[in-house]
């Protein structure tokens, strides 16, 4: 089971994709206004803590057959998910593509996107023992950090998005990294 610790460092780990690309959908815009900024972190949060419950969910209906390989599951899930988080950290942003229109449908499929890790998170958290309720930690987490995303995007560029995107990669292996070295340990 993670400690609150760790179960708060996978929340805000996991809303880095979101902050990023609400934060990109900010830059885009003149002036963000705080309720366009809400909304935005509605959809986002929304999004990532139902698909870290489905995650969770899939993972408790399939427990006695992944028991036995749980820790390297959430290993190779997180350790996944971390790396490729810092390779899009790393990568230069798409300097050519044209300006686009925001809509809301936009955004719904900018979150799916982002929150397919949290559905992963979630089949990890079930394995080691996480509550449920990780979940709402993980949508109340990118909810915010979504909404300040794009409440910031105008005054912070996406230069910022690019360096939250490294450090939730980072955190995100070092947390699989823990619940292997734990398992393998325990007995």
């Amino acid at each position: 089971m993670l400690n609150p610790f760790a179960l708060i460092l996978t929340s805000f780990s996991l809303s880095t994709d979101a902050f990023a690309a609400a934060l990109a959908r900010g830059a885009a815009t003149p002036q963000a206004r705080m309720i366009d900024a809400l909304r935005i972190g509605l959809v986002f949060g929304v999004t990532e803590g139902l698909m870290c419950l489905m995650g969770w969910g899939f993972a408790i209906a399939l427990a006695d057959i992944v028991m036995a390989i749980d820790h390297w599951i959430a290993l190779v899930l997180l350790s996944v998910i971390g790396g490729r988080m810092i390779r899009e950290g790393l990568s230069a942003p798409d300097e050519a593509a044209p300006a686009r229109r925001r809509t809301l449908l936009g955004t719904v499929v900018t979150a799916i996107g982002t929150s397919i890790d949290s559905a992963a998170v979630g089949i990890a958290l079930a394995l080691a023992g996480g509550s449920v309720w990780a979940a709402l930690a993980i949508g109340l987490a990118s909810f915010a950090m979504s909404s300040i995303g794009y409440y910031a995007g105008p005054h912070l560029g996406a230069r910022l998005g690019r360096h939250a995107e490294l450090a939730g990669g980072l955190i995100l292996i070092a947390i699989g990294v823990s619940i292997f070295v734990s398992h393998m340990t325990a007995g």
